[in-house]
């Protein structure tokens, strides 16, 4: 008896070998599909079990299904916009759970090794800025030049925040789709794409601040469109603006869906803060991958029909 990986993602099974055959024939499984027989804890495509070798060896190379691994590619800009989504909400918490309870150590202990890393640099830009505040004010005298450095430490962090989110992000993504991951993929934002998370971090930034300083509903309106912005860019390897524009685009159809996910999101932080704030340890990598799996299921490859 065996189990397998759905098109959908879903685990099904027990099956048998007999069964697992026809839906080959049927197309509706192929050699990259994710299998396990019972008693066994890792996941193989199925071409890579004995069992199955001699129903691959007669057939030509299909193209993989989009099983747990995401092998089909991200879909084009057009075909993102052309289509809608529904988001599930709960849908995207359980999965966090799950993947959190299932990677506990490794996702808890590399996200605070980030978060601590960002603040850690956020806070020294902020000690400029603060000694620069406090000499003007014990000189009692605004400066041009201490203007300057409360200013430019406080622009300076905001392209900091993005560039360690949008590794962290990536991490969170790659565990999503199976793939092989490592500690060098939550700090990716400083290799792979540092200049376009950087200038994200302070265009997005300045403009939801000024969106909040005009009159408040403009900012809210801001950062939640923009929320997909920093794993777009990450991801995708897109340029700052456009995938701005294209969070924009797609969060606006569904905007009130997305505010309430980040809501819960947030909420989900202040449980762990009331819980002597241990428990931020766990509500807040659930809450970012809950957001990456909201991530997956509104940008990523439409998955097969399942078996």
């Amino acid at each position: 008896m065996y189990k397998i990986i759905g098109g959908d993602q879903q685990e099904y099974g027990p099956v048998t070998a007999e069964q697992i055959r026809q839906w080959v024939a049927e197309g509706r499984a192929n050699g990259q599909t994710l299998a396990r027989a019972e008693g066994s804890a890792e996941w193989k495509p199925l071409s890579a079990l004995p069992e199955f070798a001699d129903v691959f060896r007669s057939m030509p190379p299909a193209p993989p299904l989009p099983t747990a691994g995401f092998a089909a590619g991200p879909p084009a800009v057009e075909e993102i916009l052309a289509r809608d989504y529904d988001l599930d909400i709960g849908s995207c918490i359980v999965r966090a759970w799950e993947l959190v309870k299932q990677n506990f150590w490794p996702v808890v202990g590399i996200t605070f090794l980030v978060v601590i890393a960002m603040n850690v640099i956020t806070q020294g830009i902020g000690l400029i800025s603060r000694a620069s505040m406090q000499e003007m004010i014990n000189n009692r005298q605004i400066t041009p030049v201490g203007v300057m450095l409360s200013l430019l430490a406080w622009t300076i962090s905001l392209p900091v925040q993005t560039v360690f989110t949008g590794g962290l992000y990536m991490y969170y993504l790659k565990l999503i789709r199976g793939q092989e991951v490592g500690i060098s993929d939550a700090f990716s934002g400083l290799t792979s794409a540092l200049v376009p998370l950087a200038l994200l971090g302070l265009v997005q930034g300045l403009l939801v601040l000024l969106g909040i300083v005009a009159c408040l509903i403009p900012g809210i309106y801001l950062s939640v469109a923009w929320i997909f912005a920093t794993p777009l860019v990450i991801d995708r390897q897109i340029g700052f603006w456009d995938a701005m524009e294209l969070s924009r685009k797609v969060v606006s159809r569904h905007w009130f869906t997305m505010f309430a996910l980040m809501l819960v999101v947030g909420l989900l932080g202040i449980c762990g803060l009331l819980a002597c704030c241990v428990g931020l340890f766990v509500t807040i990598p659930i809450g970012w991958v809950a957001l990456m799996y909201a991530y997956e299921d509104i940008f990523g490859p439409r998955t097969a029909p399942a078996p």
